[in-house]
C-alpha cells in the first residue's frame, strides 16, 4: 500500500465526515434570510392589530371606548 493509497483511505474519509457535519451545522443558518437589525428600514407592511389602538388612532377593538392604561408587567413581592 503506497502513501497516497493511505491518504485516500484514511485522511479523506474523516475530512468528508467533518466536512459534512459542518454543512449540517452551518447551512441551516446561511440559508436563512437576513435579519433586521435596529436602525434599518421595516420592508414589510404594518400588522392589522395593535396593543394600542387609541394611540395608533384606531377605534377600540369591542367597540368601547378605551378608558386609562391596561396590560404592562407588575407585580408585588
Amino acid at each position: 500500500m503506497s502513501v497516497l493509497e493511505t491518504i485516500f483511505y484514511f485522511v479523506v474519509p474523516a475530512a468528508g465526515l467533518y466536512l459534512l457535519i459542518v454543512l449540517l451545522v452551518v447551512g441551516p443558518r446561511l440559508a436563512r434570510r437576513p435579519r433586521y437589525r435596529v436602525g434599518q428600514p421595516w420592508p414589510h407592511q404594518p400588522m392589522w392589530w395593535t396593543a394600542n389602538p387609541r394611540g395608533a388612532g384606531l377605534p377600540a377593538a369591542d367597540g368601547h371606548p378605551v378608558v386609562g392604561e391596561r396590560g404592562g408587567a407588575r407585580g408585588s413581592w
